[in-house]
């Protein structure tokens, strides 16, 4: 496989010559290949040259006789600036009245203050440099100079400012309660907006925005509906946490008799732009007991896609049923960090093994 392309007049050109290894695209064939001993070019207007013996101009050389080449990865759910500072805390901790979740009990008890927002920001995008990530999706509530940050950081970043309409908490550790305060969740909607306008126009231009409602069960569904038509005249993805939780699908089934994917069928808020963060708990995953509705039909036909995060489940027992077969029913998978660490080749090392033991063999999964 060889491509070639001119550099645009002043483009400064890099050569890594004979790379030991090169991940490339075959057309014909469809998919990835492995290369060896070949070379690559590149610009800032894209890869130039993949193949033997590149003889064109190059400002820089690179000795790649030690290297692997390859795309650079995409991390579709990240917290980077919050999630850091809990490692160590909480790892292996879920509440075991609320099915070993972490997200109502643990998640609330620690306070970030700027100096540790940046700290996290530091320890979590150096993780995922050099895991090989590139192209990163930052769901978090705004911080003073996160963006800068970003930009600073090399990457390309997709941030995902959330809002939501109200809270939830648990007194007791085995029941949730939900505070709501719909116009703080409009004003947070609002700043939301304003942080992606920022983004976009961001003198890096390597920044653009996401609508990003934070999860299902905290939004109205005037707020989830308006979210989704916000991110229709943008033309920009749309994320929420979804499907993640028994108590969050236990929660939404009794408020509107469906499931957390039926309800946002029904809201019209699945499409091909639509990121569904976790997206485990559907109708036929064995916890939920749960009369088979077409959850995975459903998502395969609205072309949304699920953000699959297995580490931060797998601490707790939790897994997706399984990869195989969500790819098997044609829904699109993309692969997030969460939480910590933000090393992407652990995380689809595991999201492998997990989907290997949950189908109970390696070929289905």
């Amino acid at each position: 496989m060889t491509t070639d392309r001119s550099p645009s007049e002043g483009a400064s050109v890099t050569h890594v010559k004979q790379a030991r290894a090169v991940v490339g695209w075959d057309q014909e064939a469809g998919c990835h290949v492995y290369m060896r001993d070949v070379d690559i070019a590149f610009s800032r207007d894209g890869i130039l040259h993949v193949g033997p013996n590149y003889d064109g101009p190059a400002a820089e050389t690179i000795d790649g006789s030690r290297y692997l080449v390859m795309p650079g990865l995409v991390d579709i759910h990240s917290h980077p600036g919050e999630e850091p500072l809990n490692k160590g805390l909480w790892d292996e901790v879920g509440s075991p009245r609320l099915y070993n979740s972490s997200l109502y009990e643990y998640l609330t008890v620690l306070d970030r203050d700027a100096d540790s927002v940046r700290a996290c920001y530091g320890v979590a995008l150096s993780e995922l440099l050099l895991s090989g990530v590139t192209t990163l999706c930052d769901l978090a509530v705004p911080s003073e100079g996160w963006l800068d940050i970003h930009a600073e950081s090399g990457l390309r970043v997709c941030v995902a400012p959330m809002f939501r309409s109200g809270r939830w908490l648990t007194r007791d550790g085995h029941r949730v309660e939900y505070e709501w305060d719909e116009a703080a969740g409009r004003l947070a909607f609002e700043r939301a907006l304003k942080e992606i306008d920022l983004a976009e126009r961001h003198p890096s231009g390597r920044l653009t925005g996401m609508v990003t409602p934070a999860q299902i069960d905290t939004c109205s569904e005037g707020l989830l509906r308006d979210a989704y038509a916000e991110a229709e005249r943008r033309s920009v993805p749309f994320q929420t946490h979804a499907a993640q939780s028994i108590v969050e699908f236990q929660e939404i089934t009794r408020r509107h008799g469906l499931t957390p994917i039926g309800w946002m069928s029904e809201l019209g808020v699945l499409g091909p732009r639509t990121i569904i963060g976790h997206g485990i708990f559907l109708d036929h995953h064995p916890w939920t007991h749960w009369e088979r509705t077409g959850d995975l039909e459903r998502l395969a036909e609205a072309g949304a896609t699920v953000a699959h995060c297995p580490t931060v489940f797998a601490r707790r027992g939790i897994s997706l049923n399984h990869l195989g077969r969500y790819r098997e029913a044609g829904v699109n998978i993309g692969i997030g960090t969460d939480v910590y660490p933000h090393n992407m080749l652990d995380e689809m090392r595991l999201a492998i093994y997990a989907a290997r033991l949950t189908a109970g063999n390696p070929r289905e999964a």
